[in-house]
């Protein structure tokens, strides 16, 4: 019969020797949000320094402004007329 314990303690011995030998192996870095190029990670905004990267953040900064406006818009859209006919329930 197979010991479980045995078993689990050797997959964890073998886990943190594998672990222990990639940790030193790979410095620590983060990647580019547009081409996923490695870039110092003290790097504010995720950007490599390529000015198409730079461009395509911009466009995409602009896009999700335009979004959170559209949203706010639609829900007041919605929300107005409920809230103005639960006014008119409370008062009347």
């Amino acid at each position: 019969m197979v010991d479980a314990r045995k078993v689990k303690d050797m997959v964890a011995k073998k886990s943190n020797q594998f672990m222990n030998q990639m940790s030193g192996k790979v410095p620590a870095h983060k990647h580019c949000r547009i081409c996923h190029e490695p870039i110092p990670v003290a790097s504010e905004p995720r950007l490599c320094k390529k000015v198409e990267c730079t461009e395509k953040h911009e466009k995409n900064e602009k896009n999700l402004k335009t979004v959170r406006i559209a949203m706010f818009v639609f829900f007041g859209i919605f929300a107005i007329p409920y809230l103005l006919a639960l006014a008119a329930r409370v008062m009347g």
